[in-house]
């Protein structure tokens, strides 16, 4: 072999090497996967979650005034049976302050509760997946996101070596992470992103869409993260620029974002998550991951009493921590300490929504708890009130309130379209077209009790009327009622219990309740709408279009005053008869569905030439008041 040859072949085995570097740091990618059991239980959460997102992402005040919860983690770090090798104190505390960077925009920082656990033993020091359970078993902390920290981690189906795994929210509270993985700036980060309900850009598979028009199906379930052919070192150059071609099923080309700390780019270019991603760690920390407790110092308080509809208002605080040497409150949400007493009194002299914040210390850590309008002062409202959830996201906005005695999550939420049980429960909203509020029977207990307030309203008319839609379908129908509270507690049912199905098929017309509110005239009262559960899961109760309004025309207002003839109809015309004062008239005509078919305005005659033989349903407006007709074409 002469000199040219044998340079040609060193060049080429160099430049061979050169390329391949890469691809053996690929072969490190995350071994976190989904599973059924953990897709299930995101998809039950899923809407809850959305409301959540929604007010974290829209309402910088909702922000402003949570601030960082701190969240305890036991760390376990793996060393040899000799006590070498492993993470260095100071590593882990890089690793952590990295990570914390990061999660202060989803309002959550992590500490390490009562020191490391060191894990002296060869046989966990280069870990295989399988050795998890017994590991785990010996050395997890109960009410602590356990992580451990290895030489290596294997998994042993497939002899891949990875950077580390966690479980999605209804799994475990465990993350592996190997230790050269956790100090690179982005891995630790991204397997607790899995633990907080993110999934990789990618998704289990490449189906998203660039144009985004499936993004809450495909990919990540995440809108404001593009589609991802799946990262790789083969298709991010080092200059973290996406080289691929790639095409999705519409044959548009992929352009991801190959900085997102979800995605499989190469490790030193992630150094993203995106808002709604953000907004997802937060919601599910505020709904499924909120359990963490660190022995030595947690923080929360209680109140004596939480909301009043008089002008003003004491209350008495206990803080329930453990470990504390101090406290700081704020009772307002200015972010100035107010008292620095263990359990202080405090009265609120105005009307208002009061945000309030514990923060306590020892003698290694100061973390902190907070609740959003905590505290409902006085009359925040006035006549009319009106709330018919299409433009909501969150049903406790503005003082609304929602309480359940439920461990099952019976409980008052947003909705639109179908519940989850197609055997009960509306198809839609009373309209046919936006939200409502809902409770699920599915997975609950008999007799369990779901609530939802109003604030506090004043009654600033002699006239005043509740009215509201409701949808009661199912076999196993609970209880609906509706109570009040003018300061000295709630007297129930203030209009006679709406008891059992109501509904005959989902696909019904809701029903409207008028409640006179004359014998209230001039006090400050607030409202509540109380869910009983029924004996099995056919029990979800529906309503829409609550409004507190003045009203003169219901005094007198009677449904019986409006009728329809001839029904059965047969020709192509269908005649109403009105009330007297009457004017022009709106319209709705749905099918057994609930699918909305025709409206208009009339004043005596509606045309329904164009309907075919069967069922159907007329939702009309009178005088400010909704009546729901059944009729029949021949």
């Amino acid at each position: 072999m002469n000199i040219t040859t044998l340079n040609k072949l060193l060049l080429f085995l160099t430049v061979a090497l050169f390329f391949q570097l890469p691809l053996f740091s690929q072969d490190k990618n995350c071994g976190t996967i989904e599973t059924p059991e953990s897709l299930r239980f995101f998809q039950n959460n899923k809407q809850q979650l959305l409301e959540i997102e929604e007010t974290f992402l829209n309402n910088p005040q909702f922000r402003a005034s949570n601030p960082i919860t701190s969240v305890p983690v036991k760390a376990h770090i793996i060393r040899t049976s000799s006590g070498t090798g492993g993470l260095t104190t100071t590593e882990l505390n890089d690793a952590i302050t990295t990570m914390n960077a990061f999660y202060a925009n989803a309002n959550l920082e992590f500490f390490i509760c009562d020191g490391i656990n060191y894990i002296d033993n060869d046989t966990y020091y280069d870990f295989q997946d399988d050795q998890e359970g017994i590991l785990t078993a010996t050395h997890s902390v109960s009410g602590l996101i356990n992580i451990y920290f290895a030489n290596t981690v294997t998994k042993v189906s497939t002899g891949s070596s990875l950077c580390g795994y966690a479980y999605y929210p209804g799994g475990d509270d465990t993350i592996l992470m190997v230790n050269s993985c956790a100090t690179n700036g982005s891995t630790l980060a991204h397997e607790m992103g899995h633990f907080f309900n993110l999934r990789h850009t990618h998704g289990g598979t490449p189906n998203e869409l660039v144009n985004g028009s499936n993004c809450t199906t495909e990919g990540d379930y995440i809108c404001d993260t593009p589609a991802d052919p799946t990262l790789s070192y083969s298709n991010v150059n080092s200059s973290c620029n996406y080289t691929g071609t790639d095409v999705d099923a519409n044959g548009d080309f992929y352009m991801p974002q190959t900085n997102n700390i979800m995605s499989y780019s190469r490790k030193e270019c992630r150094d993203l998550f995106t808002p709604q991603q953000y907004a997802r760690m937060y919601a599910t920390y505020a709904l499924t991951r909120n359990n963490f407790n660190c022995a030595s110092i947690s923080v929360d308080f209680t109140a004596d009493i939480t909301q009043s509809c008089q002008s003003s208002l004491t209350v008495a605080f206990s803080e329930t921590t453990v470990g504390a040497t101090s406290w700081a409150w704020d009772f307002d949400g200015d972010n100035i300490t107010d008292y620095t007493t263990q359990n202080p009194t405090h009265t609120y002299l105005s009307s208002g929504l009061y945000d309030v914040k514990l923060s306590v210390s020892n003698a290694q850590n100061t973390i902190s708890k907070s609740y959003t309008e905590y505290i409902k002062v006085g009359a925040t409202e006035t006549l009319p009130l009106s709330r018919d959830f299409d433009a909501l996201t969150d049903i406790t906005e503005n003082g609304w309130t929602v309480k359940s005695n439920s461990t099952a999550n019976f409980t008052w939420v947003l909705n639109s379209g179908t519940t989850p049980s197609t055997g009960s429960g509306p198809l839609t909203d009373a309209s046919g077209t936006g939200n409502y509020i809902f409770v699920e029977g599915s997975n609950a207990v008999s007799g369990e009790v779901a609530e939802y307030i109003t604030p506090c309203v004043e009654i600033n008319t002699v006239n005043g009327v509740l009215e509201f839609d409701y949808h009661m379908f199912g076999l196993s129908m609970g209880e609906l009622h509706v109570d009040i509270d003018t300061g000295s507690g709630f007297t129930n049912d203030i209009t006679p219990a709406i008891i059992g199905q109501q509904q005959e098929t989902n696909g019904e017309a809701y029903l409207t309740r008028q409640v006179d509110l004359s014998s209230y005239s001039g006090q400050t009262a607030r409202f509540r709408f109380r869910a009983i559960r029924g004996s099995n899961w056919s029990s979800d109760i529906a309503i829409d279009n609550i409004t507190i309004q003045n009203t003169l025309s219901r005094e007198t207002f009677n449904s019986e005053s409006v009728s329809i003839f001839p029904n059965p109809v047969s020709n192509t015309n269908l005649r109403v008869k009105l009330p007297n004062n009457t004017q022009e008239t709106t319209y709705q005509i749905t099918n057994m569905l609930g699918q909305k078919l025709t409206s208009g305005t009339f004043t005596e005659i509606i045309d329904v030439s164009d309907l075919s033989a069967g069922t159907y349903f007329l939702l009309i407006h009178v005088n400010g008041n909704k009546v729901t007709k059944r009729f029949i074409k021949k």
